[in-house]
């Protein structure tokens, strides 16, 4: 494919984009698996990038998941080969905010745990029961 990396030219046909796509890649200079990890922090933002181009929403394939899909291994494989040859992919600058759950995904953590001790506390009331409704009927 003309105009791309030879790395990134294998994956792309790897995937089989579409090749309005490849042209897109062209026109806003995303020739090779080294310019994808210098310039995109995730596999969301690399896909969104090419997504939302307008000749892909005119087209109506910019919200089609199979190249959403396609886009995000082009993504994930294109990192892997830059990481292969030495490049150092591009680390966003916010601190990452998964370390330390929010309140609410705390709580949510915490919700499912009295369920299940309720539910074990039922388990035994029941079990006690039935033990005490045999002794009766004996």
């Amino acid at each position: 494919m003309a105009g791309l990396g030879q790395d990134l030219a294998e994956i792309v046909g790897q995937y089989g984009l579409p090749p309005d796509l490849v042209q897109i890649f062209r026109d806003k200079a995303v020739t090779s698996t080294a310019v994808i990890a210098k310039t995109f922090q995730d596999d969301e933002q690399f896909a969104d990038f090419f997504l939302e181009e307008e000749a892909m929403v005119a087209s109506g394939r910019g919200k089609s998941l199979r190249l959403r899909l396609a886009l995000k291994m082009v993504y994930y494989d294109a990192l892997h080969t830059a990481r292969n040859n030495g490049e150092v992919p591009r680390v966003s600058d916010s601190p990452v905010s998964s370390e330390a759950p929010s309140r609410a995904e705390s709580e949510a953590e915490e919700e499912p745990e009295k369920d299940e001790a309720e539910a074990e506390e039922e388990e035994e009331q029941a079990d006690g029961e039935a033990l005490l409704g045999r002794g009766r009927s004996a």
